[in-house]
């Protein structure tokens, strides 16, 4: 007797080949790994990780706009948007600006240094958000069309009607926030006392001025000529500047990143790189100069027209991000706190005078650092990164990072229709402010616009009520 010899199938080495979404993601862990083991046992120095973690937040920006579409993908906008706000002195550090990027200079007198295990428990955050945040993004990524709206283009003639109604009312009101600004100290009102402000502006002006920013969004999304688009974008942004002269930039310049994407969304051309340069070229002299003027600073002395210097201020978030970990027992019993008031903040003005501790983390990081300065309107925004940490430590931080990636991730594939996309074009500004702001800013805003939806939808039905009863009428004529 003998037993006949098993037979088994040949391998597929093909089909065991790691996918290059995994060895990229793996990579960059690979990277982050190594780097923490060399600081801990002292090989690395904080400055070297400091150029390490600029380096890994470059690569997965460019990683993301190779492997997600050239800009088709909201995670490249986000990876920008937290490497400028997190990572901004770090980069600037890399350019020769800033010899500590690490030091914490916002609102104190007196700068000083964290310690070392902080500092590089900090960069150790920025990495694995900057990782979680690309990896769900990255994984299995596939092409989404752009949206068809056939089916809603019949409600653009009603859209043109109520944008050009309440544009005069937002091109007030923002005139109003202009003088008053300008006649009561300057952009610091808008902290010290923003009711005061507010109420300079009748009700119904500031009601019919919510309008114009929803109805743009679809109008965009809808509208599929050209000629009729641009004259609306255009009236809209003029419109702005009146509110980008008090000093507040970052709801224009997210407005026109908003649109950005809704654009590639659109389109099925390839976005070319030379694009996006010349916008960042435009945005950035344009934002320095807002910055100058908001802080009474001399417009002719050319040398504070720094790209390199205009980097690095934005990149002030970390130091929320780094006195957050510093200091974690002071801000995590409020954890729920910030979380529960995020939720009102499109609803509820929020300014120095109604400050209490535990209703923002920004707020109570500047009372922190310098009651006194804070008591004068100047504080700082919030950091996602820095709430992360708070609530749950590294931890937190990576898995707080996988939820917005994954949020991510489907924002991008819910694009390729049309009602969803508006949605996410009136949230999109809050959610690539997330680095400097709240984590629950874009929940926030998304309740705001279903708000802001209900009256749109109502006066739709009106609208075409009337518009079904005067063309009965004149064919009965």
């Amino acid at each position: 007797m003998h037993a006949a010899a098993p037979t088994f199938p040949p391998l597929a080495y093909d089909r065991m080949r790691i996918s290059a979404a995994a060895f990229e993601i793996l990579a960059c862990l690979a990277v982050v790994a190594v780097a923490s083991l060399a600081f801990v046992a002292g090989w690395l120095s904080v400055n070297g990780a400091v150029v390490l973690t600029v380096l890994l937040l470059i690569s997965l920006i460019v990683l993301s706009w190779v492997n997600l579409g050239h800009g088709r993908h909201p995670c490249f906008l986000f990876l920008c948007t937290l490497t400028l706000f997190q990572g901004g002195r770090l980069i600037a550090y890399c350019l020769g600006s800033f010899s500590d990027p690490l030091q914490i200079d916002l609102l104190v007198g007196a700068p000083f240094a964290i310690p070392k295990s902080v500092a590089g428990t900090v960069l150790l955050c920025i990495s694995l958000a900057a990782i979680c945040i690309y990896a769900p993004c990255r994984w299995n990524y596939r092409y989404v069309a752009p949206p068809d709206v056939t089916r809603e283009r019949k409600y653009l003639p009603y859209l043109y009607f109520v944008f050009y109604s309440a544009l005069p009312f937002l091109i007030y009101k923002n005139y109003l926030y202009l003088t008053y600004i300008q006649a009561h100290g300057g952009y610091v009102v808008f902290y010290t006392n923003y009711g005061n402000l507010a109420a300079n502006v009748p009700l119904l002006v500031r009601l019919v001025a919510l309008l114009p920013l929803p109805v743009l969004v679809m109008i965009f999304v809808v509208e599929t000529k050209k000629r009729f688009l641009y004259p609306v974008v255009f009236l809209y942004l003029s419109g702005s500047v009146l509110f980008l002269l008090t000093g507040a930039r970052m709801a224009f310049f997210g407005t026109i990143l908003m649109l950005w994407y809704l654009a590639r969304m659109k389109s099925t051309r390839a976005s070319r790189i030379w694009h996006l340069a010349v916008l960042i070229a435009v945005l950035v002299p344009v934002a320095i100069l807002i910055n100058l003027l908001r802080s009474n600073e001399d417009v002719n002395q050319l040398s504070l027209l720094d790209p390199v210097k205009f980097i690095g201020m934005q990149g002030i978030s970390l130091a929320v991000t780094e006195v957050a970990v510093q200091h974690r027992e002071q801000f995590q019993p409020y954890s729920l706190s910030y979380l529960l008031h995020e939720m009102e903040l499109e609803f509820v003005a929020s300014d120095v005078s109604t400050y209490y501790r535990g209703r923002q983390l920004g707020y109570d990081v500047s009372a922190f650092l310098s009651p006194s300065t804070f008591g004068q309107g100047l504080a700082t925004g919030g950091a996602y990164v820095a709430e992360a940490y708070v609530i749950g430590g590294v931890f937190g931080v990576v898995a707080i990072s996988l939820l917005v990636g994954i949020a991510l991730r489907f924002m991008y594939l819910y694009s390729g229709n049309a009602e969803l996309l508006v949605l996410i074009g009136l949230s999109f500004t809050e959610v690539l402010l997330m680095p400097r702001g709240y984590l629950l800013g874009p929940a926030s805003a998304l309740a705001r616009s279903l708000v802001l939806l209900l009256p749109l939808f109502l006066g739709w039905v009106l609208y075409s009520f009337l518009a079904t009863t005067i063309r009965t009428s004149s064919e009965r004529v």
